[in-house]
């Protein structure tokens, strides 16, 4: 195994998620499914392993969809991926000449694809579903799709209606096609989307079908796996050694931080020279206060504008009141010390705005005492070096 921080994984490197393959595969044999997780837990990986491991009889299609602007252009991937499959139908096949004869097309490789538009796309996509329910060579069809909630943006942000009803229509598809199941995920929460279009109009729940699961940090055996494997792979001898639990304590046995944590440990310029404790934090603590963001957790700041918009400022507010506490605090006494600068704002508008932030993997609450603290340690030194200006202490050292 090779230390490859934020690179694609090959299948057999991707460690601790075969548990919950197969309860995707359980869930899916029911239900279509939303995929969820913060960002850079490894959802794209875990979808190459379930294309991958599928149940026999499954045809399964996975795509990044982020670069799709319009309903139309994604009525041209799905007919695109499911040509292969169903190209012996003669219906099919008569389908998509006289379409691409009606509309004009595009052309890749033998297959001229109907360049469906505006007005025709919501019927293409009920037809094309509806060949699949006859294709009898067709028992389970599965839909893996990347980063949809960016594709629902950007078709919004030309016509908010168009992604409403392509919203509307797969919900609807889902209902008729009992072999069809679909897999929405990605690195943006799909319901700040849907939160936006209700702003705009939308009234509709359009994935309340759908079963929720979530893609958590490596369990803390796997986690340990993982950082043994990456260590031994720069040469070191883990027998009776407690490094790779300690580093998968260190970053929340999250396995992208892993893979950094061995990145920086193998640039040492002995890579194998002992590591203590004392040591490691300090390394940890170096990568999360550089000013580069190697570990890009800058961003989860930046994405508060998208995420909260004109409700950001308060957002920011409870996340530093948070951060600057020593230890974790009762709900009421986070906003009462956010709403000193934001008088204005309404109790049940904070309490809205601590679910949101929980839902995005900000905050959790401890379940015995239900005060609120950062879900992730990294995310909290982070917050405290980068927006408190509070140092990062390591142990031993003096306040």
């Amino acid at each position: 195994m090779k230390i490859n921080p934020g690179g694609t994984l090959a299948l057999e490197d991707i460690v601790g998620r075969d548990a919950l393959v197969k309860d995707l595969c359980v869930r899916l044999d029911l239900q279509s499914v939303i995929l969820v997780a913060e960002r850079r837990m490894g959802k794209t990986h875990v979808l190459a392993k379930l294309s991958n491991e599928a149940p026999a009889g499954w045809v399964v299609f996975r795509r990044d969809v982020e670069g799709v602007r319009s309903a139309a252009e994604f009525v041209q991937t799905i007919v695109a991926d499911l040509h292969p499959h169903l190209s012996t139908s003669t219906q099919f096949g008569d389908w998509i000449k006289a379409r691409a004869a009606d509309l004009g097309g595009t052309k890749i490789g033998p297959l001229t694809l109907p360049n469906f538009q505006s007005k025709h796309w919501k019927q293409a996509l009920c037809d094309t579903f509806d060949h699949v329910q006859d294709a009898k060579n067709l028992a389970r069809v599965v839909f893996l799709w990347d980063e949809i909630p960016w594709m629902i943006q950007n078709i919004a942000r030309a016509d908010a209606q168009e992604a409403m009803e392509l919203l509307d229509v797969l919900r609807a598809l889902r209902q008729q096609h009992a072999k069809l199941r679909m897999v929405f995920t990605g690195s943006i929460g799909l319901h700040h989307i849907v939160r936006q279009l209700k702003a705009r109009g939308y009234t509709n729940a359009p994935t309340n079908d759908m079963a929720a699961i979530e893609v958590t940090p490596l369990d803390a055996p796997d986690a340990i796996r993982l950082a043994n494997k990456l260590l031994q792979d720069i040469g070191w001898d883990t027998t009776g050694s407690t490094i790779a639990a300690d580093i998968a304590h260190e970053v929340d046995s999250v396995p992208y931080y892993i893979h950094h944590v061995l990145s920086d440990i193998a640039k040492r310029p002995d890579p194998k020279a002992p590591l203590t404790r004392s040591d490691l934090h300090r390394l940890v603590r170096s990568a999360i206060q550089s000013a580069h963001d190697t570990w890009n957790l800058k961003h989860l700041e930046e994405r508060t504008q998208d995420y909260y918009g004109v409700q950001r400022e308060a957002c920011l507010a409870l996340l530093d009141g948070i951060a600057a506490a020593s230890a974790d605090l009762d709900v009421q006494t986070a906003i009462n010390g956010a709403k000193a600068s934001f008088p204005d704002i309404k109790q049940n508008d904070w309490i809205e705005l601590v679910r949101l932030l929980e839902r995005d993997y900000y905050l959790i609450r401890n379940p015995d005492t239900g005060q609120l603290g950062f879900k992730f340690s990294v995310l909290k030194r982070w917050w405290r070096w980068h927006r408190l200006s509070q140092p990062i202490l390591v142990e031993g050292e003096a306040s």
